[in-house]
């Protein structure tokens, strides 16, 4: 019985020494995308968003309040802050970053039909923003949405009145309004040829805008391509934009706009881009070298439309996507909405669940 006991013996001292030379320690993958989603005060609706140095700021639009959020290099969320700006009615929207006045920041109050300058504080997050300048929107106009400063001119999409506004921000009295069609929603000078363009989302159009002569022109979509535009960009060689697509279903199609109004779409091939709702655009901070463009894909008016962000990489010519990269948004149905990439990450605002996520890799 011995005899029999001790080649067992012997084999299972064998394996145990076997196995307790085996290791198991984590592994943190260069280059993979890190997620997290920073949690902003609850509103209904959460829009835009800007930086200034090491905070950001966002638009709530529902409660008309301020959010800033110290991040950190990667934009992780450390300390936050919020303010009301006027009063809940205001109906805060769009921000954009000042070149005219540096450190300050425009936003507009689409309740109050205002358009505002506000020193943000950035020394502190819990400084109060101060207001610098208001100007009013000039009537018939009504329901400031985007906004964006180009020199002395201010460029604003009035989503109410179906305008777009040009006005003067040293000399309000100086100013255009060019009706459109429903609803104006963004405004981008062509880099070439120096007109302005405007997304006309539920009308599926684009507004030309000439404003040397005010003369505008009405470009449709294609609607083999898709419907409704709504992110509208200046970008290489021209106008870039999004397709959002219908209640139901969207085409993973996005928008070139050349000097001479040729319109050139783009489709995502990739099993979650094919259909992607797109929403919103930017280029990356290195785009000139590195040709990388972000698309955002949202559930804002298809539940069943994934909120993603798509990263596409194109040639040197800006002409043919050479690559996909696709990320899903780990809350879904929260109606992703606006884009900001910066050197290190890439934010993106979460309209419905009052988040503010930041994409990474270390």
């Amino acid at each position: 019985m011995m005899m029999m006991l001790i080649p067992c013996l012997i084999a299972v001292l064998f394996i145990y020494s076997i196995v307790g030379k085996v290791t198991i320690t984590p592994v943190n993958p260069v280059g993979l995308p890190r997620i997290v989603e920073n949690q902003l005060p609850h509103a209904e609706q959460t829009h835009e968003l800007v930086k200034v140095g090491d905070i950001v700021l966002i638009s709530q639009l529902s409660n008309s309040v301020l959010v800033k959020i110290q991040v950190d290099k990667y934009g992780i969320g450390q300390q936050m802050a919020s303010f009301q700006i006027a009063n809940p009615n205001s109906t805060l929207h769009g921000l954009d970053l000042s070149t005219q006045y540096p450190g300050m920041v425009w936003l507009t109050l689409e309740g109050d039909n205002k358009l505002v300058l506000i020193d943000p504080g950035v020394a502190s997050v819990t400084n109060t923003p101060k207001v610098i300048k208001e100007i009013d929107v000039p009537h018939p106009g009504k329901g400031p949405h985007y906004i964006g400063e180009y020199e002395n001119d201010l460029w604003v999409s009035l989503k109410e009145s179906y305008h777009v506004l040009r006005i003067n921000h040293r000399y309000p009295t100086y100013y255009s309004l060019y009706k459109g069609v429903i609803h104006p929603i963004f405004v981008a000078q062509h880099p070439i040829n120096k007109m302005f363009y405007s997304s006309e989302d539920t009308s599926s159009k684009i507004m030309k805008i000439n404003p040397a002569t005010g003369k505008t022109i009405q470009i449709d979509v294609a609607a083999s391509a898709g419907t409704t535009p709504v992110g509208m960009i200046s970008g290489p060689k021209g106008i870039w934009f999004t397709l959002l697509g219908s209640a139901t279903a969207g085409t993973g199609t996005f928008g070139f706009i050349d000097q001479y109004d040729n319109i050139v779409y783009h489709k995502l091939k990739s099993p979650l881009g094919k259909d992607a709702a797109l929403l919103h655009l930017k280029f990356d901070v290195a785009y000139k070298t590195n040709y990388k463009l972000y698309l955002l894909s949202s559930s804002i008016i298809n539940p069943n439309a994934l909120d993603m962000v798509i990263k596409v990489t194109f040639d040197e010519q800006w002409t043919t996507i050479k690559d996909e990269e696709a990320i899903v948004i780990p809350t879904q149905r929260c109606q992703a909405h606006r884009l900001l990439p910066t050197e290190f990450n890439v934010f993106a605002t979460e309209l419905t669940s009052s988040k503010l996520l930041t994409l990474f890799s270390l």
